[in-house]
Parts: C-alpha cells; sequence; structure tokens
C-alpha cells in the first residue's frame, strides 16, 4: 500500500525508422517519430507491417544453377561463381546486426541549483538475427541491452520505480509464414502500432505502453502475438485477427482483437475492437484522408467495461482530506484525437510541414490537484492525464544545403491544467551510418502535467513520508545522441 493510501486508510491524529521524409512530396506526411539515419528501421529491426502486403517477406537472392563442385559454403560451385555472389546469397538468407543508442540528458529544476542538475543515460543495444531461409519464411529475433551509469542498483525514484544499471530483456522474437499465399502469420513478440496520430492513438489496442510522442524513437517492446493477415486486394483492403498472448498463463487468459482497412484514392478507413478477460471492451476506428496540400485524420475509441477505479475529491494533507474511488465500469469512456498537416515547397527542392492535433480524453482529469494521488496510486500516466490536449510541430527535412539534417519544433498543453511544454529536435547523419540528436525542451505555464510539482510535508507514523515528500517543477531539459546500425 502507498504512503498516501496507508494515511487515507489510518490517518493519524493532528504528509516516458524511419527513415528521413522525402522533400520533394509535401503532401507525404513525415514519420511520428522522425530519424536521421537513414536506415530503414521498421525492415532492419522488424517493425511492424500492418497495412502492407505479404510482400514483407523479402525473397533472398536465388543460388546459383547446380553445376559442377560444391563451394566451401556448401552451395552449388559453377564456372562464374564468385565468393562475393555466394557471400550476398548467404547474406540474404542469414543477417545478423544490431543499433546501438547512447544518450546522456540533464535535466534543471526551477530552483536552478546547476551543481545538482539531474543526469540521466539510458543508453541501449539491440542485437538482432534475421533469418530467411526462403521466400515464404522469416525468423526473427532481437535482446535488448539498457545501462545507464547514473543509476544505483535497488534505488527506489520519486515515481515508484527500482532503479537498475544493467537490464536485459527480449525485444523481438518471431516467425512469418503463409499458408497457400493468402493468409499470412506472424507469431511471437513482435511490433505492432495502430493508429494514425502522432501525439496520441487511443486505438492502439494491443501495446502495454503508450507511445511516447516526444522520444526521438519508439523504444517499446515487442507484444506477444499471433497475427493473421488476410489480404484482399480486389477491395484494397487488409483483414487481420489478433490473438493477444502476453501473460497469458491458462486458455481463458487469451485475449482477441480484430483489424479491417480499406484504402480508396487518398482515403484510408480502419475499424477495429479488442476484448480480454478481466479487461474493457475496446472498440476504434481510424479515417485518414489528403485534401490539396492538407492531410487530416480521426481516430476515436471507446472502451466498456474499465474496472479500474477512479478518483474524485481532493488531496489535501492539511485537513486529511483524500480522493474517494468510484467505478465506472458501466459507462462508454470515449477518447478521441484529430489533427491536420499541411505540407508545403518553399524552394524548388526544399519542403516543411506543419501540423497540429487535438485529443480528448473522457478517462482523464479535470483537475491537477488530484496528480499526487494518481503517481502514488499507480496511475500517473504521462499524455493521458488530463481531459483536453493540444499539439502543434513544425518538420523541416533536409533545408537549403543541409541534406543531412532535420529539425523539428513540437508544443503541447494540458487544456485542462495550463501546464506547456515545447520542444526543439536537431538531428545530422555524420558518416554515413551515423545519427547525432540533440534536443531541448521547456515547461511553463501552471503547475501541472508538464510542470509536476509535489510538496507534502512530513507525517510523523505514516512510512515513506516521515522526512515529507517533494518533486520540484521542471524547467529545461537537454540532451544528446548518438545512433549507428550495424
Amino acid at each position: 500500500m502507498s504512503p498516501l493510501a496507508a494515511l487515507a486508510a489510518d490517518p493519524p491524529p493532528a504528509d516516458p525508422a524511419t527513415t528521413s521524409a522525402t522533400t520533394t512530396a509535401p503532401a507525404t506526411p513525415p514519420p511520428a517519430q522522425p530519424s536521421s539515419s537513414g536506415v530503414d528501421e521498421n525492415a532492419l529491426f522488424g517493425g511492424d507491417d500492418a497495412g502492407t502486403a505479404p510482400a514483407a517477406i523479402t525473397p533472398p537472392v536465388a543460388p546459383p544453377a547446380a553445376d559442377a563442385g560444391e563451394s566451401i559454403l556448401g552451395g552449388p560451385l559453377t564456372s562464374d561463381t564468385t565468393i562475393q555472389s555466394l557471400l550476398g546469397a548467404t547474406s540474404d538468407r542469414f543477417a545478423t546486426g544490431g543499433k546501438l543508442y547512447l544518450r546522456l540528458d540533464a535535466s534543471q529544476t526551477t530552483d536552478w541549483d546547476l551543481p545538482a542538475t539531474a543526469l540521466a543515460s539510458p543508453d541501449s543495444l539491440y542485437l538482432y538475427v534475421d533469418g530467411r531461409p526462403n521466400d515464404r519464411l522469416r525468423a526473427f529475433v532481437q535482446a535488448k541491452l539498457k545501462h545507464d551509469f547514473t543509476l544505483t542498483d535497488g534505488v527506489t525514484t520519486a515515481y515508484g520505480t527500482t532503479e537498475a544499471v544493467n537490464t536485459v530483456s527480449l525485444d523481438q522474437l518471431w516467425l512469418k509464414f503463409d499458408v497457400a499465399k493468402k493468409v499470412y502469420l506472424t507469431v511471437g513478440d513482435q511490433k505492432i502500432k495502430w493508429g494514425s496520430g502522432r501525439f496520441w492513438n487511443p486505438t492502439d489496442f494491443l501495446n502495454q505502453q503508450v507511445l511516447d510522442p516526444l522520444a526521438a524513437y519508439d523504444l517499446r517492446p515487442g507484444v506477444p502475438l499471433l497475427k493473421v493477415h488476410v489480404p484482399l486486394q480486389a477491395l484494397g483492403a487488409n483483414v487481420y485477427a489478433i490473438a493477444s498472448l502476453d501473460q497469458a498463463s491458462t486458455a481463458d487468459q487469451v485475449g482477441g482483437a480484430m483489424r479491417a482497412e480499406w484504402a480508396h484514392g487518398s482515403t484510408e478507413i480502419a475499424l477495429e475492437g479488442a476484448l480480454r478477460k478481466d479487461q474493457p471492451l475496446r472498440l476504434g476506428a481510424d479515417i485518414s484522408t489528403a485534401i490539396w496540400l492538407l492531410d487530416f485524420h480521426v481516430e476515436g475509441a471507446v472502451r466498456h467495461g474499465d474496472t479500474q477505479n477512479f478518483w474524485k475529491g481532493k488531496l489535501d494533507l492539511n485537513t486529511l482530506s483524500f480522493p474517494t474511488s468510484y467505478s465506472r465500469k458501466d459507462d462508454w469512456i470515449p477518447q478521441v484525437t484529430a489533427g491536420a498537416q499541411i505540407g508545403f515547397n518553399y524552394s524548388a527542392e526544399d519542403a516543411a510541414y506543419v501540423g497540429t492535433e487535438f485529443f480528448y480524453n473522457g478517462s482523464g482529469y479535470a483537475s491537477p490537484s488530484i496528480y499526487p494521488w494518481l503517481l502514488f496510486e499507480g496511475q500517473f500516466q504521462p499524455f493521458y492525464l488530463g481531459q483536453e490536449y493540444v499539439a502543434a510541430y513544425v518538420f523541416l527535412p533536409q533545408p537549403g544545403p543541409l541534406k543531412d539534417e532535420n529539425f523539428t519544433a513540437s508544443y503541447l498543453t494540458n487544456l485542462s491544467d495550463g501546464s506547456m511544454i515545447t520542444r526543439v529536435d536537431w538531428s545530422i547523419t555524420v558518416l554515413t551510418q551515423m545519427a547525432l540528436n540533440v534536443y531541448t525542451d521547456y515547461h511553463f505555464g501552471h503547475e501541472g502535467e508538464f510542470n509536476f510539482a509535489v510538496d507534502i510535508p512530513a507525517v510523523s507514523g505514516v512510512p515513506g513520508l516521515e522526512n515529507g515528500y517533494s518533486i520540484s517543477p521542471p524547467s529545461v531539459d537537454a540532451g544528446v545522441g548518438l545512433t549507428v546500425a550495424f
């Protein structure tokens, strides 16, 4: 039980690969997480193939025709066979590689105590094995090592997580194959993302973690799924049936999801639903279309049967007043995001993209006074705390003579509490395969989600609050990252 929950129960007497977008087609929206590495990270690291035809399984190079003798690699040897061609064929069938992502972040609070500037270095190393025995079969395994030299093993942070300097995890493990070239299956831990929103994705039903819209890359791990894909080429449509296997120790804990998507001209429509034991029913729709230079998208979802606790009332330790829980199990709780983007050429070779997005969160709260309580209850979910949000961005890919550089400026505000954050990202490709990313952001506006602070006085007799509890409001964050794929 959290300290605040214990205090409420027994109060004492009087305490968060795509490649760079082209500069010649402004009607095409930039990726949600732009990368300057010049590497197709979806292909390289097994990204989700939702909406694609079975061509996601790339045919290997055909081996040389049988002729005379055997090569040292075990294949037939012909008069025009070279070691390079044999290695190319082998590499196309079996590949190893990875990605190294080094980061250093610094955060300063409104106290502006420079010697006490908080540092973090969440470095990541991905290593993968990609096997393609033939053009209808592909196996992919990727492991992740995360290292942060700024942490101390076993220490609990102000947000309730336990620190670990080194963690090793299985990021992806999946097998792709087809049945009669009509049904395509992917089995295992795999990347998947639903929804067209840049900052919010209410229809992204299958990920346990929500996307950090300000992150340079989507670092969420794969999800254990059995995905069945049936392309309906005559209709320009795709149908997906999915069994969700995450933490399913018995058959009745396996979840189910469906998605149907259809494209006609510049309009794409998707319908989806998901259901699992002890979890709410979720239904969603996603529509995107283009008119002239403008791209529009609307993504909405509702859920029914939500059993989590919702809260009302205020947290006031001076009067020992605490929020009380209530149920919304019988409600249909909506979440809707809608956005627009315009892409235009400002020179013969250069384009700019400007966009905005609005998000209504039916499960959010109108007042930030409840946030500290949500933190102690384990329900503090950034970007989904308030009821209404607005975001805007400007994306400049490879402007002018800077053909290896990208610039992104983002702005988010939680309209429910008046807190705001603005961020600028700059990336450049160096030495062909290495990307340098630099960012800085600034928190301002009212005290709330993006300007979060907690100050709880000492409360004797309550574990964890004997000396009080405080989080200083953030002011400026900055960071630098190096990414190389190999």
